[in-house]
């Protein structure tokens, strides 16, 4: 079993946040808002007041809201969650069946099998759930030993590792 003190603060959330709404929005979104944004500015150039301006507006709009919404829910949500932590730390104790952190806040123990995906980074993890729910693990307090331990059950129970 793998035992350590995690440490949160704000910075940590603002970038695990930042790095969760990059990858899901990514380039591509901001190509096609792109692509969106041309079409509309020649459209209205070009004099043309019909309803396909309105619908390219609209997707445009929406896209932007999209993107700026993503970013606040999910920053609100975990600056929410880093204040019902109390003191900011979380005990993690990963073993062979399962991994369990508890905080101030409360405990859950998981089965391995419940994190889908590992998004690395430099100095944290993002443990994902489902496609909008994740742990950030911020990895300043783990062993060499105890992140390999953690990525071979991860990939022992599925999981994918990016």
């Amino acid at each position: 079993m793998h035992h350590a003190i995690l440490l949160y603060d704000k910075p940590l959330i603002r970038r695990a946040v930042r790095s969760f709404w990059w990858r899901v929005v990514g380039l591509r979104f901001f190509m096609a808002l792109a692509v969106v944004a041309v079409s509309l500015v020649m459209r209205i150039r070009g004099g043309d007041t019909s309803w396909v301006v309105g619908a390219l507006a609209s997707v445009l709009a929406l896209g932007i809201a999209f993107m700026v919404a993503l970013y606040v829910v999910h920053y609100r949500n975990s600056l929410h969650k880093l204040k019902a932590m109390g003191d900011a730390q979380a005990t993690l104790d990963a073993s062979e069946t399962s991994l369990s952190l508890s905080s101030a806040a409360g405990t859950a123990t998981l089965p391995w099998s419940s994190v889908t995906e590992v998004w690395r980074f430099k100095s944290y993890w993002l443990l994902m759930f489902s496609k909008s729910q994740f742990m950030t693990l911020p990895l300043a307090a783990l062993t060499p030993e105890a992140t390999a331990f953690i990525l071979a059950r991860i990939r022992a129970s599925g999981g994918k590792v990016r």
